[in-house]
């Protein structure tokens, strides 16, 4: 029997299940950052980090270039086709591991932590077939079996973790160990679930070069968008060291609860507007596609922004208490008040952004996303050097504040640009 009544909207079911899924995924990034956090000396926590941060940074490829278009295009098949779809999505990311593990175990080695190469780089090649599973479900909006596999994945993480702290054996090289199990776990879930065809290989290298054409901006775009934040952490690592590292993170935990909101949305959102852009139209007065697919996602955008203007609004007015309650009283992260109000204005405004940048993917018109993630990131890079000099952590969330109101102001351009096209035409 079904968890949601039949008589519901469509968007308030698969928003349901899209924040569910998303919900477990992030509950668990965040349950494991609060429990190193707590665990490990500042150094080692930021070392766990900084190593994550380059993990996150490889994953932008088969994201972009592997799960990006098998979203879109799976969206809009039968089961039959979609099965097929995602055997082959499941090929091309295994010929990409090798490649992305490569530039994993070389950072390792040439920062000179040769101990967590081996652990990093196991979890790293579970978690991609993990992750491809979980987006093959996703193409074709089954959130809700996705929720399986991740629940197993994310949650196990959890437990497995808050049993070896209680026991006395988590330490920083056993971390990645530890996570890769429960990640294993859940991708044979998802696959039993999906159940991938492999069927017509000869047709890969057309399916690789179709993916590549609907990806490689989306490559670019997300490139951009990661470097914006990730390469912040790189700059503390090298400015001020990996506890500085720590405590801008410590934030950013905070910040990311909102993230099931913020990511189950922007996995959402592409597929609804590609589902609108295809329906065909009628009548002479018919709305051109791209206009019919952004009405199709409004009721999803303002679904998304009323709990996260609540969420952000207590990290704005009560930063102190947020932190205690996470942290401890006596925590080193405890005072970062500041820090916390302004990366959660930069969330809130930030979300305008990701939903319509999450617009521009689904009707494919990610070059207009990729000139607001351009525009993000340059605006990061010209001031995080003066800001984080005078002010540490908050001059550096500063940085990303100024960097997600411009995003707001260039996503608004292309969006009015674009809809303005329509009406002329």
């Amino acid at each position: 029997m079904s968890m949601i009544p039949a008589s519901l909207p469509a968007s308030l079911v698969r928003s349901f299940w899209t924040l569910a899924d998303q919900g477990v995924v992030s509950l668990g990034m965040f349950a494991i950052n609060i429990q190193l956090a707590r665990t490990f000396p500042s150094e080692e926590y930021g070392t766990f980090v900084f190593f994550l941060s380059i993990l996150l940074a490889l994953q932008v490829v088969n994201v972009s270039l592997i799960q990006y278009p098998l979203s879109v295009e799976g969206a809009v098949l039968d089961r039959g086709e979609r099965r097929v779809l995602a055997g082959r999505a499941v090929l091309m990311t295994a010929g990409s591991i090798l490649p992305l593990s490569g530039i994993l175990a070389l950072v390792g080695y040439g920062l000179g932590m040769p101990e967590l190469v081996g652990p990093s780089v196991l979890y790293f090649i579970v978690w991609q077939v993990q992750e491809i599973g979980r987006r093959g479900l996703m193409s074709g909006l089954k959130h809700d079996k996705a929720l399986w596999g991740d629940s197993v994945t994310y949650l196990g993480q959890i437990v497995v973790l808050n049993l070896m702290a209680l026991g006395g054996h988590l330490t920083l090289e056993r971390v990645f160990v530890a996570m890769t199990g429960p990640a294993l776990a859940g991708a044979v879930v998802h696959f039993a679930i999906l159940r991938p065809s492999f069927a017509g290989l000869s047709e890969l290298p057309a399916v690789c070069r179709r993916f590549w054409s609907v990806g490689h901006w989306a490559l670019a775009n997300n490139l951009f968008l990661m470097l914006r934040v990730q390469s912040l952490v790189w700059l503390m690592a090298a400015i001020d060291g990996m506890a500085s590292t720590a405590a801008f993170q410590a934030v950013v935990n905070l910040v990311n609860i909102a993230n099931p909101i913020i990511i189950g949305m922007g996995n959402l959102v592409p597929q609804i507007a590609a589902r609108g852009r295809s329906t065909v139209p009628e009548g002479a007065g018919a709305l051109h596609p791209d206009e019919q697919a952004w009405l199709a996602i409004r009721g999803y955008v303002v679904i998304g922004a009323a709990p996260l203007l609540v969420y952000y609004s207590l990290g704005l007015l009560i930063p102190h208490q947020m932190l205690n309650i996470v942290y401890g009283a006596m925590s080193p992260y405890a005072d970062q008040d500041w820090p916390l109000r302004l990366l959660s204005i930069g969330a809130l405004s930030g979300y305008l952004a990701e939903m319509v940048c999450s617009y521009f993917y689904g009707v494919q018109r990610s070059q207009f996303a990729l000139v607001v993630n351009v525009t993000g990131t340059l605006a990061v890079f010209a001031v995080v050097g003066p800001l984080a000099a005078m002010y540490g952590v908050a001059g550096v969330c500063m940085a990303l504040l100024f960097s997600s109101l411009l995003r707001v102001g260039a996503a608004h351009y292309y969006l009015s640009k674009t809809r303005t096209a329509h009406v002329a035409r």
